[in-house]
């Protein structure tokens, strides 16, 4: 299947025995047009990266560039947010940011200038005998065993999660 990734900036150093996850996100370029009393309006251009996971929305500073990969439908994780709730949180956000920067009586006129849904891309791979996952966008790299909790659990009581 053909999607588009967010283009990766870190890769493991050993790229032979690597594997990867495409998280989905939803990218907008937003345009906050406000209207105030006595003063100029104020235009601003907001970039919001809707987590399409975990609904949440991250600022960016711009449109990072896309790129078009063919890839196994096992490798992709599914949305459990809709489009109408992305667009939702990406205003939401954009809102929140928007009213810090500008004192107006009025909620800003929101133009869609681009949206697209896109991947993130998290590296798998092995290290020392041990599975990593990698960030491909920060290059944090968290140990696999860590994130899905194969430990013994410490707490044991009522209020543990």
């Amino acid at each position: 299947m053909k999607v588009k990734v967010m283009r990766p900036i870190f890769k493991p150093e050993d790229g032979s025995n690597t594997d990867f996850v495409l998280y989905p996100y939803y990218i907008f370029h937003l345009r906050l047009f406000y209207k105030r009393l006595g003063r100029s309006d104020r235009v601003f251009d907001y970039y919001a990266y809707v987590d399409l996971y975990r609904l949440g929305a991250e600022r960016g500073d711009g449109f990072i560039e896309l790129y078009e990969w063919n890839v196994d439908e096992r490798q992709v994780m599914e949305p459990l947010v809709d489009y109408e709730e992305a667009r939702f949180k990406a205003f939401e956000s954009a809102i929140t940011w928007g009213n810090s920067r500008v004192i107006s009586w009025w909620l800003p006129r929101i133009e869609i200038i681009r949206e697209e849904q896109a991947y993130k891309v998290f590296w798998v791979f092995k290290k020392g005998g041990e599975t990593f996952v990698m960030d491909s966008l920060n290059g944090n790299e968290f140990k696999l065993k860590d994130l899905t909790g194969t430990k013994e659990r410490t707490c044991k009581g009522l209020w543990c999660r």
